[in-house]
């Protein structure tokens, strides 16, 4: 028996008896309740889709891609669309923003030797998928870890893994036209049909790689362009990327500051059964109901306060990371990472004092946040983190960005990468926000700067 789902995307969605049962179980609908682009809603109103719409799509369009590349072989389809439905469903709260507080205060003590490297979010669906009890029931635990290890490592059929985990995966061709569909801007738009039909697999049987066919190049340059231009237009909007870090920052604040036990608890990866039972339990609406209005008082409730009254921080400072030396460059292109948290909170305290001293108001340290962020050339952005995809040329096959001409003009070294301050400053015209940018654009250079260099120093003696 086969169900039919309406899709404002790709129309009718087709689905198996079983993969109803799965989209039924608890832990794919708590996915019915985490935004797909977190807050972006504020600045995108149609942006509400969620975490749940999505796999529906990554379902459907995995199916397409592996009845397009595999023909007949049933339980290989089966197995891909699975794996693609069941992609998501270690997502936390606001999605993507949960993943720097897991990689924060995850246990990585209590993981086995291989598992210390890899991320979090991952680990945990992998563990979700293994053991919650209605997938191990509809499924069997022999087809859960087959499913778990697509998805991660381990799995042999490269094939397979590319359709659900690669460059051109039916991941990335939903949540481009997904997004852009909510969004209401037609940057993510492509031919998905026709990127199909350019893709082929090369190789030994159970050994084949995807490749694109020699007359399909036109079509992933397409697709490409596509990424690049959803990621710069919305992904990196200025309000997005605030909202993001306004998320971030309650988080810490309400595990480092208040000391709010729950909060913490909720990111505390440590690998157990315990955990991803009480993980399972939240979605956006209770993380905020519980850490915004039932624990009004704390500066993480202040912080989401702001978020649920559109009250942002206000981006005071913007500056290509170029502008800086090149040791101070180097250090601020790393400035996400754990290591360097201590040095970030450092800065902001800084930067905190001096916008206090020039504004003549007094700005509090944990609401400065400094960002910054890389956005790679879409050359580099096409091959995926150098994974890149081969076009099927004889006699060897070719990387796609070098048979492109398009892609093969560009200069693959070039990036924006950006510095960004975030702060508690209000303004009620542009001339007054161009004003107060321009006051204290010296003074944020000079303590980001002598804040890196500082610490360059500390580690030369």
């Amino acid at each position: 028996m086969r169900f039919r789902v309406r899709d404002p995307v790709h129309d009718f969605i087709r689905l198996r008896e079983d993969e109803v049962k799965i989209l039924d179980t608890p832990a794919m609908q708590r996915l019915r309740g985490i935004s797909q682009l977190a807050m972006a809603n504020l600045v995108y109103p149609g942006a509400v889709h969620t975490r749940f719409d999505h796999s529906l799509g990554v379902t459907h369009v995995a199916g397409l891609m592996a009845e397009e590349l595999l023909g007949d072989k049933d339980e290989d389809i089966e197995l891909v669309r699975k794996a693609a439905m069941l992609h998501d469903i270690g997502h936390g709260p606001f999605s993507h923003v949960s993943e720097a507080s897991l990689e924060r205060y995850a246990n990585r003590e209590s993981l086995e030797e291989g598992q210390k490297r890899e991320k979090i979010h991952e680990l945990i669906s992998a563990n979700i998928i293994r053991t919650d009890p209605d997938l191990v029931r509809i499924l069997g635990e022999e087809t859960c870890d087959r499913i778990a290890k697509l998805l991660g490592k381990g799995h042999g059929r490269p094939a397979l893994k590319a359709i659900v985990s690669g460059p051109l995966d039916a991941d990335k061709q939903d949540y481009l036209l997904r997004d852009s569909h909510f969004c209401g801007v037609p940057y993510g738009i492509f031919d998905i049909h026709q990127l199909h039909r350019s893709l082929t697999l090369e190789g030994r049987a159970e050994e084949e790689h995807l490749m694109i066919k020699t007359g399909g190049v036109h079509a992933v340059e397409q697709y490409a362009l596509a990424k690049y231009y959803l990621t710069t237009n919305v992904y990196r909007h200025k309000v997005r990327l605030i909202t993001d870090q306004m998320i971030a920052r309650a988080i810490v604040l309400g595990v480092e500051k208040d000391g709010i036990a729950e909060l913490h608890d909720l990111y505390a990866f440590d690998n157990t059964g315990k955990f991803v039972r009480s993980y399972l339990e939240w979605d956006d609406a209770r993380f905020v109901h519980q850490f915004c209005v039932a624990s009004a008082g704390t500066k993480c409730a202040s912080v989401l306060e702001r978020l649920r009254c559109r009250n942002l921080l206000k981006m005071v400072f913007s500056r290509a990371a170029k502008d800086f030396a090149g040791e101070v460059k180097d250090i601020l292109a790393n400035l996400g990472q754990l290591d360097y948290k201590e040095l970030r909170t450092e800065i902001e305290g800084v930067i905190a004092g001096a916008l206090s001293e020039e504004l003549r108001q007094n700005i509090e340290a944990d609401l400065v946040i400094l960002n910054s962020f890389t956005i790679r050339s879409v050359r580099e952005m096409s091959r995926n983190d150098e994974r890149g995809v081969l076009v099927a040329e004889e006699p060897e096959p070719r990387p796609f960005s070098e048979v492109s001409t398009l892609f093969a003009s560009i200069d693959s070294r070039y990036a924006d990468e950006a510095v960004e301050v975030y702060a508690p400053v209000e303004w009620d015209t542009v001339a007054e926000k161009k004003r107060i940018r321009r006051q204290v654009s010296n003074v944020i250079t000079e303590a980001i700067s002598k804040c890196c260099l500082a610490k360059l120093e500390g580690e030369k003696r």
